[in-house]
């Protein structure tokens, strides 16, 4: 059973999911658990393992879930097994642990911006992933994730919370479109796409024709990046991560020299 939990785990993980591991430290009294059971906990609530079943297990799960969308790293929980209504009374103490706690960056579109971003997201702790229907592209991203799909299948293919970053840097205007429109829907912590202020126009007007408030729009960051003169994949790539990791931990955007 350990070894079926931590294979789901490293599988899960592997793909940029968060998955909480949570490890019975110890019981008392006639604890449906034993010590050392392990279950897997995603934040959809789906499970793998059991740590002794009922409406203590069903506590934990929901305490696994709560953690991984906070974004917390560890959490413990002691359980009275009477106050959780089971009649088989003692208690027990639990540590979870969450894997893959690092920040997800999603990526729609695998050319030459794409593949910098993709280097530079790494190297700064970010599990990226990279969304992209033309499969030959796969070898130029070495330590990220990638989908082959097309617009119409993101919601079957894409594993994504609100508490991602996205960047849409597709090849052309309707993919794009079709990206911001997914990513809009999914609210994430961060939606910057690349191209000029009138494609950047061009498209919130196609949105704003379907329905789309322009207030939503305003929150994307498009044209996407901070201003840094320059118009390489590889220095843009740096300041599309700037301003993410300037969302990410609140920072401020100014020079410390005074």
């Amino acid at each position: 059973m350990a070894k079926d939990v931590l294979y789901f785990i490293t599988k899960c993980a592997s793909e940029g999911k968060k998955v909480a591991l949570v490890t019975v430290t110890a019981t008392n009294g006639s604890s449906p658990a034993t010590s050392g059971q392990m279950i897997a906990v995603l934040a959809d609530g789906s499970t793998k393992g059991t740590v002794g079943g009922g409406a203590s297990e069903h506590k934990i799960i929901q305490r696994a879930i709560e953690a991984i969308k906070n974004g917390e790293n560890v959490f413990s929980l002691n359980i009275e097994h009477s106050e959780s209504g089971m009649t088989c009374g003692g208690s027990m103490e639990v540590f979870g642990n969450i894997i893959g706690n690092q920040p997800n960056l999603l990526i729609f579109g695998g050319g030459h911006i794409s593949q910098c971003l993709a280097r530079v997201a790494d190297h700064v702790g970010f599990n990226t992933t990279i969304i992209e229907d033309r499969e030959e592209l796969s070898e130029h991203f070495d330590s990220a994730s990638y989908i082959v799909c097309k617009p119409e299948d993101y919601e079957k293919y894409i594993s994504a919370t609100e508490e991602d970053y996205a960047v849409i840097c597709t090849r052309g205007h309707s993919t794009d479109t079709d990206a911001l429109r997914y990513c809009i829907i999914k609210d994430f912590k961060y939606i910057g796409m690349i191209g000029s202020k009138k494609k950047v126009c061009e498209i919130y007007a196609k949105l704003t024709s379907e329905g789309v408030e322009i207030s939503r729009l305003n929150d994307i960051y498009a044209p996407i990046g901070l201003d840094i003169a320059s118009a390489s994949p590889e220095e843009i790539s740096v300041a599309i991560t700037a301003e993410i990791l300037l969302i990410k931990n609140k920072g401020k955007l100014c020079h410390k020299k005074q």
